[in-house]
């Protein structure tokens, strides 16, 4: 008897993708279920291609989004066999389309179901005379293939710092009371890195982030990487100086669940820029809108937001909540409990 798994596509595909991976071992043939609209984003490809699936038969049709009886007739036409297991993931797709996968697939003896709640790392397996079966997901996904099935290229930038490095000027920037000023160059000379480069503080922290993070988390380098650049999928790269369409400092998949991080050594010189912080707050959460509804983003600095007055840090909460980044990790959290802090940005 063949195992044919059924997916539904549709614009969170990162649902699709897990289910797909967790049984990819033991199934024969997949079929997915899409629609003209994710078609056009060539959804189904994208997601096939990362997986790594194209060396099992793969069938593919587009069904109604909203037409119940269209779809069921649809399907009729694929010609389906009676003697297969069908593992059918409802989690994709509009309601009316899992409505009619349901009850086409009931006519079959060997149908099981599923379905993938976003960020919860498991599955639930579904029966009509007893509870749903929950089963945690084995499969990591990591950076790479996250970004393409949302169909993100992506770059990163070389390491320059090593972790014992970063943590020496650690000590050396806190010593500076965290001006940027007090700056400790002098270490960056005995490690033969360049002091006149304006922006080394800046790879310096996001370095230090980076390597912080990976110690905590215990992060393989599939799962984190700093100094990304994006680009489309659907643009094709010209020459060296072709530009990026965003940049993240810090990206970390944890739990098959991205977590983007702007790192800002400082926010101000004598005090904090309030109206600077809100405009990397609003161009976080426009980059935050790319990597799908299971994307969670923040900014590190090491200003200490303490000083923020009761009106601005009203200010501040509110813009947060509207563009749905999270609580900032500032300096009193790096000095503070850093582990209780980062536990509540992954929530």
């Amino acid at each position: 008897m063949a195992t044919i798994l059924v997916s539904i596509v549709s614009e969170q595909a990162i649902p699709n993708y897990l289910f797909i991976k967790e049984f990819q071992s033991c199934v024969d043939k997949f079929l997915f279920l899409s629609t003209d609209t994710m078609e056009k984003q060539k959804k189904t490809q994208l997601i096939w291609k990362t997986a790594g699936i194209d060396d099992k038969p793969i069938v593919k049709t587009n069904i109604s989004e909203d037409i119940l009886n269209q779809s069921i007739e649809k399907l009729n036409k694929l010609g389906l066999s009676r003697d297969h297991q069908y593992l059918v993931n409802l989690t994709g797709g509009t309601k009316m389309m899992a409505i009619a996968v349901w009850r086409f697939f009931n006519q079959f003896p060997n149908s099981r179901y599923f379905y993938v709640p976003i960020n919860k790392g498991v599955y639930h397996e579904l029966f009509e005379d007893k509870p749903s079966k929950e089963t945690a997901f084995t499969y990591q996904v990591g950076i790479n293939e996250y970004l393409q099935i949302y169909g993100i290229r992506y770059e990163h930038e070389d390491i320059v710092f090593n972790e014992s490095e970063v943590y020496d000027i650690f000590k050396g920037v806190k010593a500076g009371g965290f001006d940027l000023d007090k700056f400790p160059k002098h270490q960056l000379r005995k490690l033969d890195l360049p002091d006149n480069n304006k922006k080394i503080h800046t790879k310096w922290f996001e370095e230090y982030t980076y390597y912080l993070i990976k110690k905590e988390l215990q992060l393989t380098d599939k799962q984190i990487a700093t100094g990304i650049k994006l680009y489309s999928m659907n643009e094709e790269k010209k020459h060296d100086q072709y530009p990026h369409d965003n940049e993240v400092d810090v990206l970390l998949m944890y739990r098959n669940r991205p977590y983007l991080i702007e790192c800002k050594f400082s926010l101000g010189k004598d005090k904090i820029n309030i109206d600077n912080l809100y405009e990397h707050i609003y161009k976080l959460a426009a980059i935050n809108k790319r990597f799908g509804l299971s994307a969670q983003a923040t900014i590190f600095t090491l200003s200490d937001l303490s000083q923020l007055n009761d009106s601005a840090r009203f200010g501040l909460e509110r813009r947060l909540s509207i563009t749905g980044v999270r609580k900032i990790i500032d300096q009193t959290k790096f000095l503070g409990n850093f582990s209780l802090a980062l536990q509540e940005f992954l929530k």
